[in-house]
């Protein structure tokens, strides 16, 4: 596919309208008619926007996400920075905590050699857990490999055939906190495990070989994105994490932390991603790029250096809208995800065709009382 030549705007907005024309007779499932036909408004979006077309942010994100969005209230951050006050150790204001827990908790360089190690190490038993929940097909498997030329931590991805990927950059400072929740939001039972799954239950037993194509702009990635924020609480109970990291990791580090709710942290840290999607506002209205430096220091709790990459991927093509996936997918979910019926719904979760809409109907009319 890597060599294949690239369509211009206009042939991909002219085959995405041709699509939308007839998916309603193919004679397909219902629900996977709605799925392709959620999606291929999306293809027809960003094809419109690469010939320059303008849209509002709002329908934008309605078109490529299926969500309806709103500013975020300030309040939800100030919950957030509840949260971090009663997780956080030690004495100052939130941001100065925040940062002296992670320096505290962070690899030092001289033992960065071993964060693969780690990572192996916290994989097998994020595998093991999911194992619990969802069984994985047999054969499947991520293999772990070190990069040092991309800024990311880290970054995953399936290669077919049930075999995935994760890439790790050891000399990007790495908290040790982070590390469940980022291998279960890249690997189990996140990203990795959905496409392995979704694979196994609709590429492989279903023939939708539409499955294959994964494009970020399309409401999947709602789901995607916050059930991939939500993996870790899906196998750890509260003060799970901190006890395995005790026992696993933190010894081998020489690393002796004090006492802190990494479960409260980490919803902290996942409700400040509204202060993105606000961001996202004010650059969609014209904001000058002052402004919203000055408004994502302020709320989200960011130094300078991290503003100004913040700033960066804000500008980059689509990303405006991409912010909201992380927030409004996380907020969706987590009422999904509750209960005795937990289990069920996060393997429909990881095996079904969905896109946002098709959750809010089936919370509101299926299980909102079944728990």
């Amino acid at each position: 596919m890597q060599h294949e030549p690239v369509h211009p705007a206009e042939a991909l907005l002219r085959e995405a309208k041709a699509l939308s024309a007839t998916v309603h007779q193919q004679h397909f499932e219902p629900q996977r008619t709605a799925y392709l036909a959620k999606h291929l408004r999306a293809l027809e979006t960003v094809s419109r926007r690469m010939l320059g077309e303008h849209f509002s942010l709002q329908e934008e994100v309605w078109r490529c996400f299926d969500l309806h969005v709103e500013w975020v209230p300030e309040s939800i951050f100030e919950q957030a920075y509840t949260l971090y006050d009663e997780g956080l150790p030690g004495s100052g204001s939130i941001a100065e905590r925040l940062q002296h827990w992670k320096a505290s908790l962070t690899l030092p360089p001289e033992k960065a050699h071993v964060l693969p190690s780690f990572f192996q190490r916290a994989l097998t038993e994020a595998r093991r857990r999911t194992q619990v929940l969802v069984p994985l097909p047999a054969e499947e498997h991520i293999e772990i490999q070190t990069i040092t030329d991309q800024p990311v931590r880290a970054v995953a991805s399936y290669l077919g055939n049930y075999r995935s990927r994760i890439l790790l950059n050891p000399n990007v400072p790495f908290p040790l906190t982070d590390l469940f929740y980022v291998l279960c939001h890249e690997g189990y039972p996140g990203h990795l495990a959905e496409a392995v799954l979704k694979d196994e239950a609709l590429i492989q037993q279903r023939g939708y070989l539409e499955q294959r194509v994964n494009l970020l702009y399309t409401p999947q990635f709602v789901i995607s994105e916050g059930l991939a924020l939500l993996a870790h609480e899906m196998l750890f109970a509260p003060g799970e994490e901190e006890q395995w990291l005790a026992e696993q990791i933190y010894p081998e580090a020489g690393i002796s932390p004090v006492h802190f709710d990494l479960r409260k942290i980490q919803q902290a840290t996942d409700l400040l991603w509204g202060v993105w999607c606000n961001a996202a506002w004010l650059l969609s209205e014209g904001r000058p790029d002052a402004e919203v430096r000055s408004y994502l220091m302020r709320y989200a709790l960011m130094d300078e250096e991290a503003v100004s990459r913040a700033l960066a991927s804000l500008h980059r093509p689509f990303h405006l809208t991409y912010t909201f996936t992380y927030f409004y997918g996380r907020r969706l979910l987590e009422p999904i995800l509750q209960g005795s019926q937990r289990p069920r719904r996060l393997h429909q979760l990881l095996k079904e065709q969905l896109t946002p809409s098709d959750l809010n109907e089936r919370f509101f009319t299926e299980w909102k009382n079944e728990d």
